[in-house]
């Protein structure tokens, strides 16, 4: 049997390189298309990553026999897949988008439910701590509390290859949105501490596999979730929100603010992180349910040990 052989960093730099390379000369015709063609553009490429990108359409509808079994049939997981690709080639057209309009239209492109909560909730004064999952357009989500002056931020992991990481994050301080970046762990833990510290909003994508977090029950599946928003909820007995995004028929963006939410708080410390998660992925599993289409975690491998 041959041995496979290992992709040189050299090779790595480079495959890298050229994927900077591509993305900013789609940023920047993106930026200068007029938005009316950011739907066509969407479904065409979307079209054309589900028949060409195979190892994502089956990752996909792997996840989605592994939620539905034959609930739905293969021909609407089919078209919801579809639908999910489309939308977030659109997301991130829309992303490109706000570089070349004002803070007053991109907040006019947003509807948001719940906006009382997040207000009630800063004024207390401790911190709050946000829970997403990777749904509808959540970068703009970030980015409209930023242009309303919300002290909000999310961890964010910066793309693989040093100018595609440095292309962004120059391009999410233009536009003034707050990130922690994960490179060092334990930095990025220190300044997350600050910002609760603060009183800002620290935010948590936790939707997606953690090993190092606790079991909880996910679409009727043992998974792995991160802990980090418990834990911070708890050492700072600060309110917790729930912020989930989808795009509306009209185009326009859904934001739903809710909570605070009632969180368990004993003398077991870990028995309440794990509750208190469990209780969050439930929440999170109510709005994929809702909206299907929009949850971009169907790309992940959320189920390990089914694949």
């Amino acid at each position: 049997m041959k041995k496979k052989k290992k992709r040189k960093k050299g090779d790595d730099k480079l495959v890298h390189f050229f994927i900077f390379q591509f993305f900013v000369v789609f940023f920047y015709t993106v930026k200068f298309l007029p938005s009316i063609l950011y739907p066509f553009i969407s479904r065409l490429a979307g079209l054309v990553i589900f028949y060409t990108m195979n190892t994502s359409r089956r990752l996909i509808l792997k996840n989605m026999d592994i939620v539905y079994g034959d609930i739905i049939s293969r021909k609407e997981k089919v078209k919801m897949a579809k639908c999910l690709l489309t939308g977030i080639v659109l997301s991130l057209c829309e992303c490109i988008q706000v570089a070349k309009i004002t803070d007053k239209q991109l907040v006019d492109m947003v509807v948001i439910e719940g906006e009382e909560n997040l207000k009630k909730a800063l004024g207390e004064e401790k911190g709050v701590v946000g829970i997403s999952p990777h749904m509808g357009n959540f970068p703009r989500l970030q980015a409209v509390l930023a242009k309303k002056g919300y002290p909000a931020t999310y961890f964010s992991r910066p793309p693989s290859g040093r100018h595609l990481a440095k292309f962004f994050k120059k391009l999410t301080a233009s536009e003034n949105v707050p990130l922690i970046y994960v490179i060092n762990r334990r930095q990025a833990i220190i300044e997350a501490h600050r910002w609760v510290q603060n009183r800002g909003m620290l935010c948590f994508y936790i939707d997606q596999h953690d090993n190092k977090g606790v079991e909880v029950e996910f679409f009727g599946r043992n998974v792995f979730a991160p802990a980090g928003a418990a834990s911070f909820a708890r050492k700072y007995d600060c309110p917790v929100l729930g912020l989930f995004t989808y795009r509306m028929p009209d185009g326009r963006q859904k934001i739903i603010i809710e909570g605070p939410y009632k969180l368990q708080k004993t003398d077991n410390i870990e028995e309440d992180v794990r509750v208190n998660t469990a209780f969050f992925l439930k929440r999170i599993e109510h709005y994929v349910r809702l909206y299907p289409e929009h949850w971009y975690s169907w790309l992940h491998k959320r189920f390990p040990g089914l694949y």
